[in-house]
């Protein structure tokens, strides 16, 4: 099998992306997260497991996140790594309509993406995984593990993370299907029994609004991120589509 890894999107010491015959094309590739370990007796069960304590000698300590060892030998190291998720949505859609009901018209585009991850890399920072500077930056930190039972998502906070929980996982994985009303014009056309006084042949009001609304599960700023290099589905910290409104008056002489 010929297997060919990219690395310009990097979290953690490892590149994100991966391309593999007979896989989607950059696909993430890393550590499969399974929860953050509650206890030191849950630890100390862990490294029962393991015929080199690992656990204990890599410096994890409850409140760290608990990676999976997929082939079963008792340590977590690259053999362990696998794809956790996939930056292609199934497919991708969009909807545009007009309606008229008298002099009233209204047009909708609707747009979206369905059946794609999203990595998102700006909790790298914002958990405190990152730069000091932009360390506990979100509000996500509020609900990291602070005793047993506290969280089961965001891990302790710890100087120089010796358990890499910033290791590229699918901690960071997040849905990035989403569906957004990219456009939508609502106008009015004046009857023709005031185009006289007025001295037009057709005067149209209306407003608009772009990216009004997102539904999405995604956590960052903004779920369409778009193709960045060879890391589709990456997201830096990409700034947000705006939202517009406008409004204006056609006329016709």
């Amino acid at each position: 099998m010929v297997r060919l890894s990219l690395g310009r999107a990097s979290a953690g010491g490892g590149s994100l992306t991966r391309f593999d015959v007979g896989q989607a094309v950059g696909q993430f590739y890393g550590y499969v997260a399974d929860g953050i370990i509650q206890t030191a007796d849950e630890l100390a069960a862990l490294n029962t497991k393991s015929p080199t304590g690992f656990y204990q000698a890599s410096g994890t300590r409850a409140g760290d996140i608990k990676f999976k060892d997929l082939n079963g030998d008792g340590v977590v190291n690259g053999d362990d790594r696998t794809f956790i998720g996939n930056p292609n949505p199934k497919f991708t859609y969009g909807l545009n309509n007009t309606l008229a009901y008298k002099g009233f018209d209204l047009s909708v585009f609707i747009q979206g993406s369905q059946g794609n991850d999203v990595y998102n890399l700006n909790r790298y920072y914002l958990e405190g995984f990152g730069l000091a500077a932009a360390s506990n930056g979100g509000t996500i930190a509020l609900d990291r593990w602070t005793g047993p039972n506290t969280s089961n998502y965001v891990p302790r906070a710890v100087l120089q993370d010796p358990n890499q929980n910033n290791r590229v996982s699918s901690h960071f994985i997040e849905n990035g299907s989403y569906l957004r009303v990219k456009l939508l014009t609502l106008g009015y056309t004046l009857p023709q029994s005031l185009l006289t006084t007025l001295h037009s042949q057709r005067v149209r009001i209306y407003v608009t609004a772009q990216n009004l609304a997102t539904i999405t599960k995604y956590t960052g700023f903004d779920p369409e991120l778009g193709n960045q290099g060879n890391s589709l589905g990456v997201d830096r910290g990409i700034y947000p589509q705006s939202r517009v409104y406008l409004a204006g008056v056609n006329i016709g002489f």
